[in-house]
């Protein structure tokens, strides 16, 4: 240590050492606060990205309104016969393959625009033992050829259901086949009959002749207002047995039954007999 000059007295000397005694040591500064750097002044914020929502797209469903689609009325065909059918909407056709057969088929057929339109289906049928011809006679068993209108019906059973006039026979009820006034007529006679109705007779007793007479349809053929006498008389569409028949058209009984609900006399109904 220097020594003090000796001029400095010994108060100042005391004075000066207390001072020095009383000055506090110097505070050291830690390294962490040497180190620490001072916060920036400028706070950074981290905005988030923004969201774009999408709404979600709504489809309306598709209404597909049906569409309504009105058949065409059926066609329309000749019938398998040439034939005038008048002013009928109904026509039953018997169809023959030669003037000798005894078998035909047998069809129901409607009226509609541009010609006729099949009802059924083909029916087998008997005719007459001798055919058909175009000039029956009493004495010919066989089918007349042409067109007919079907305006009665009758049996011994009950009406099936047809809307022709019924007639539900009875043991007093006759077909006239003897030459006459009653020639091809129905008669109802008990006794006393204007008629022979003797066995050798040859009219027919309609009650008793089954199966046949069941059911039948009358085939207006040489009926009124003009009968030729003798030129054919008791033409049926009746039921048949299998065999061939004196004349008239005979098919089974399950298909004579609906073929005579379906016949409607507002139609005007016709069978046409032929060859083809």
């Amino acid at each position: 240590m220097r020594s003090l000059p000796r001029c400095v007295s010994a108060a100042l000397l005391v004075t000066a050492l207390a001072g020095c005694a009383t000055s506090p040591p110097p505070v050291a500064r830690s390294a962490a606060h040497e180190s620490s750097t001072p916060p920036s002044s400028t706070s950074t914020t981290t905005v988030p990205a923004s969201t774009t929502t999408t709404a979600p797209t709504t489809t309306t469903p598709s209404t597909t309104v049906p569409t309504t689609t009105t058949p065409a009325p059926p066609a329309g065909q000749p019938l398998p016969l040439t034939a005038d059918t008048g002013s009928a909407t109904q026509v039953i056709t018997v169809v023959a393959k030669s003037a000798s057969a005894t078998t035909a088929q047998v069809r129901e057929w409607t009226k509609v625009a541009g010609g006729w339109q099949p009802v059924s289906a083909n029916i087998p049928a008997n005719l007459g033992s001798a055919g058909l011809t175009a000039h029956p006679s009493e004495t010919l068993s066989a089918t007349p050829i042409g067109s007919f209108t079907l305006t009665q019906a009758f049996g011994r059973d009950a009406n099936p259901g047809t809307a022709l006039p019924y007639l539900r026979t009875t043991p007093d009820d006759w077909w006239i086949s003897q030459p006459g006034p009653l020639y091809n007529t129905h008669q109802r006679c008990a006794s006393a009959c204007p008629f022979d109705t003797t066995s050798s007779n040859p009219n027919e007793h309609l009650y008793y002749e089954t199966p046949f007479y069941n059911y039948a349809v009358v085939i207006d053929y040489n009926t009124g207002p003009r009968i030729a006498q003798g030129a054919g008389s008791a033409f049926f569409l009746h039921v048949t047995t299998g065999a061939s028949t004196q004349g008239c058209v005979a098919i089974p009984v399950d298909d004579l039954l609906p073929l005579m609900r379906w016949l409607n006399p507002a139609a005007e109904p016709r069978i046409v007999i032929g060859i083809g």
